[in-house]
């Protein structure tokens, strides 16, 4: 095959524009990066489980801003920026925020109350009406943290009180052993008459001191 001059500057000028056709075309220059947005810190009081007042205090070194009510909230942007002042934040948006943190929580603690006779470690019947309500509690928790705490009144010594508070102890959570409960989840203990409830003398027969409280984990 011969090609002459002028089909050798045509081909030449067919391959001069396949390679200008076939050339990389420049990137795009990129925009520049969005400036950062400075990150806060958001910090909500939540209603306390049993309905009981609540509060907290925010500070850092330029400044302080208490919540002493529901869902409000304060913005602390650096620790040299004073927090915002308190805002109230609706419920369903503190959920969406927090959602994942507040479904990871413990429930909340449920105590139980059971009374007894005087000098007697026996439940009084109104209190054994209560045991089903704390298996229910420990069933539907699963709950592994049960602590059985028994409390006299002043009127014997503080030794047999003591002992008197143990055995009050002992027989609630024998009672939940029978039921089921495993021994390794249960804290056994005595305050005898060192934590009263109503504040007596010595001497004093008080019925609401004679109790074991039941809390449920």
């Amino acid at each position: 095959m011969v090609i002459s001059p002028k089909s050798l500057s045509g081909l030449f000028t067919l391959l001069l524009l396949l390679a200008i056709g076939c050339a990389k075309k420049p990137a795009p220059t990129p925009p520049p990066p969005a400036p950062l947005q400075p990150i806060q810190n958001l910090v909500v009081l939540l209603p306390d489980p049993e309905g009981q007042p609540s509060a907290v205090v925010v500070t850092n070194q330029a400044g302080t801003q208490a919540l002493n009510q529901p869902y409000q909230a304060v913005r602390v942007e650096r620790a040299d920026v004073a927090p915002t002042a308190p805002f109230a934040m609706d419920p369903a948006e503190v959920r969406r925020i927090f959602g994942t943190v507040l479904d990871a929580l413990p429930s909340a603690e449920i105590a139980f109350t059971l009374h007894f006779g005087e000098g007697s470690d026996v439940l009084l019947p109104e209190s054994q009406a209560q045991m089903p309500a704390i298996l229910n509690a420990i069933r539907e928790r699963r709950s592994t943290a049960i602590s059985v705490i028994g409390h006299t009144d002043t009127t014997a010594n503080p030794q047999l009180n003591y002992r008197l508070g143990l055995n009050r102890a002992e027989r609630v959570a024998a009672i939940l052993r029978a039921q089921g409960v495993d021994s390794s989840s249960l804290f056994v203990a005595s305050h005898g008459d060192t934590d009263l409830l109503v504040k007596t003398a010595r001497g004093v027969a008080e019925s609401r001191n004679r109790r074991v409280e039941v809390i449920v984990r």
